[in-house]
């Protein structure tokens, strides 16, 4: 495929000793495996990792991701090859392919070193980088194309670049190389002794409730490292690489498993500026736009007839898109909002709202804990859920 002059061993130990600085987009992890595997194909089972079984599942949910690329490129080789004519070689007939498993796993150093020289665009300078001599990285290169039968690289004046489908190919292979040097990190921290979770929130319910709590949940369990995002809507915990969410929802979706945080209960409130002394919902209501939430755009025409008023047109005023928009704009003096407690409570007390009336709206939808159904027992997330219902519990109590 791709060769070039051999350095010699102790040339090459001169230019890469062992303390050598790591180089940019290039996993630490990843390196030392391709400097200790070399162009090894061979595997060795049984290898155990530090940690408990939470370190190890996390490790080996990373692994696999790469059997992903090779699955990846087994459907779609053929096509690729009938795509790209000149990209295509299958492998001879008297060369065996190698796995590293059973699997369809190509060797983990051959992987890093197709990564390196794509990002150097040099065969030369990638094997600098790796610590290795320019033919053993040649050979890798060789035995990963052999092993997909497709043709990954081309080698043009100037340096190397990657086909077509070496293209699309290296996009999974980065990915899957970042997922593992992040799992090998949390091994090493010890973080991954105790887990650690992925979860998207609502924006409001996030800024407002969880978050101040979260100190709480980090000093009662150390151990475990929580990541929070926040996304307005409905969260596909399928492809999203989360493992759950809390969802303003009517109940999980199916293949998922759900339970009720706490319900979304709403109420009237206004600046106090707005309302003439002692004044009273009607007052407010004949006077006053509504200021609707994006997300429960039924929320008042459902109260207004749970309590019997009549208002000409109750779909209008403006309408936003975070109960934290609806807050700001209660606050402001822009109409008369339907928040929950979490959200307005605070400025009740400070005087910066008050509310109408003393009757709530209970939202059909609530605030649900989500997860795909085959995580509901992870000890991580059991963890987790507990500590969030027992603390939405007490606030409700």
């Amino acid at each position: 495929m791709i060769d070039g002059p051999e350095r010699s061993n102790a040339s090459m130990r001169a230019r890469c000793p062992a303390t050598s600085a790591s180089a940019v987009n290039v996993p630490a992890s990843m390196r030392r495996a391709s400097s200790a595997i070399g162009s090894s194909n061979t595997s060795h089972a049984g290898a155990s990792l530090p940690g408990d079984a939470g370190a190890a599942s996390g490790f080996v949910s990373s692994v696999i991701v790469l059997l992903s690329l090779t699955e990846y490129m087994n459907d779609n080789g053929a096509r690729s090859a009938r795509g790209h004519r000149t990209e295509s070689r299958r492998p001879p007939e008297d060369v065996p392919m190698k796995s590293t498993t059973s699997r369809n796993l190509p060797a983990l150093a051959n992987l890093v070193a197709l990564e390196a020289t794509v990002r150097k665009g040099s065969l030369t300078e990638a094997a600098e980088e790796l610590c290795l001599t320019q033919s053993a990285v040649s050979k890798q290169l060789t035995e990963l194309e052999t092993f997909l039968g497709v043709r990954l690289l081309d080698r043009r004046k100037g340096g190397v670049v990657a086909t077509a489908t070496g293209v699309e190919y290296l996009k999974r292979v980065r990915q899957a190389l970042n997922l593992l040097e992040e799992a090998t990190l949390e091994v090493l921290t010890g973080r991954a002794s105790g887990g650690r979770l992925d979860v998207s929130v609502p924006v409001s319910l996030g800024n407002i409730w969880l978050l101040p709590r979260m100190l709480q949940f980090a000093k009662q369990h150390p151990q475990i490292q929580l990541n929070i995002t926040t996304k307005v809507g409905p969260v596909d915990l399928l492809h999203s690489g989360l493992d759950a969410a809390i969802m303003y929802c009517g109940g999980p979706p199916p293949g998922h498993f759900g339970v009720e945080v706490m319900p979304l209960e709403l109420f009237p409130v206004c600046a106090p500026d707005r309302l003439p002394r002692r004044g009273t919902l009607s007052q407010a209501l004949r006077h006053l736009p509504l200021l609707h939430q994006q997300t429960a755009l039924d929320a008042w025409p459902a109260y207004l007839a749970q309590i019997g008023a009549k208002v000409a047109r109750p779909g209008d005023g403006p309408r936003y898109g975070l109960l934290t928009m609806g807050l700001q704009a209660a606050i402001s003096g822009m109409g008369v909002a339907l928040l929950p407690d979490y959200v307005a409570g605070d400025d009740l007390r400070a005087g910066r709202l008050v509310r109408l009336s003393d009757t709530s709206y209970l939202s059909p939808k609530s605030y649900y804990f989500v997860c795909l159904e085959e995580k509901r027992a992870n000890p991580t997330l059991v963890t987790f859920v507990d500590w969030l219902l027992q603390t939405a519990n007490a606030d409700a109590g």
